[in-house]
């Protein structure tokens, strides 16, 4: 048992650790980028003003990036974003998501983010290119993010070689999940130049699995 006089010297102690977890968590709130005060334009002019990311190891930090600016990506801020501040919005973006990649560069969601917020921009070919690789290779079985890897690239001309690769892996990972292959149904309706290669896919799967997709693009084409 600790004895009195051992003991008050380590609340001592306890008690100034609280106050400097205290004060850290005082500072990360007064960071601009993490403030949740305002709306979402207002967060993403402080992104605009400063793209440098401080406190990166906040889940705080990632929380907002993700609030913030992937609904700037998805059209869905209110109001919504003028045509004239998009584009500086979308640098900014880009360069606050290619900061956070560096100190987290496992997380396949991030990638993905920076991939979507570079094909926004005339000179970052390359570099979504690099970051749907990395997001697939962080995230292979992530079907959400292999949906969205997916509908991205077939929206961009001129798939490479590294781009297919990319998407017949994440059609594969769709063809073996049960709520992938609902997505996979609406991509198989949706975009007739890939029918042949998720067809391939899904012959890959048991035939129960193979049942269930065809009959999901039935409901699909209904």
């Amino acid at each position: 048992m600790i004895s009195l006089k051992l003991s008050a010297p380590l609340i001592g102690v306890f008690s100034a650790g609280l106050l400097c977890l205290g004060l850290y968590g005082m500072s990360i709130e007064s960071t601009p980028f993490l403030s949740t005060a305002g709306s979402s334009i207002d967060r993403l002019q402080a992104v605009a003003a400063d793209p440098d990311v401080s406190n990166l190891s906040s889940k705080r930090a990632l929380g907002v990036f993700e609030y913030d600016c992937r609904t700037l990506a998805f059209g869905l801020t209110t109001p919504p974003i003028t045509a004239e501040d998009r584009p500086r919005l979308n640098e900014a973006c880009y360069e606050r998501a290619r900061s956070l990649v560096e100190a987290a560069p496992g997380n396949a969601r991030l990638w993905l983010t920076l991939a979507q917020f570079a094909a926004t921009l005339p000179d970052k070919r390359d570099a979504v290119v690099h970051a749907l690789e990395r997001s697939r290779a962080y995230g292979p079985w992530q079907y959400s993010l292999a949906v969205d890897r997916v509908q991205m690239i077939e929206t961009m001309p001129d798939i490479s070689e590294a781009l297919a690769t990319v998407i017949s892996g994440d059609i594969e990972t769709l063809a073996a999940s049960y709520k992938g292959r609902d997505a996979l149904a609406q991509i198989y309706v949706a975009t007739p130049g890939r029918r042949d290669q998720i067809a391939a896919a899904v012959e890959k799967r048991a035939p129960k699995e193979q049942r269930n997709f065809l009959s999901k693009v039935q409901r699909s084409m209904q």
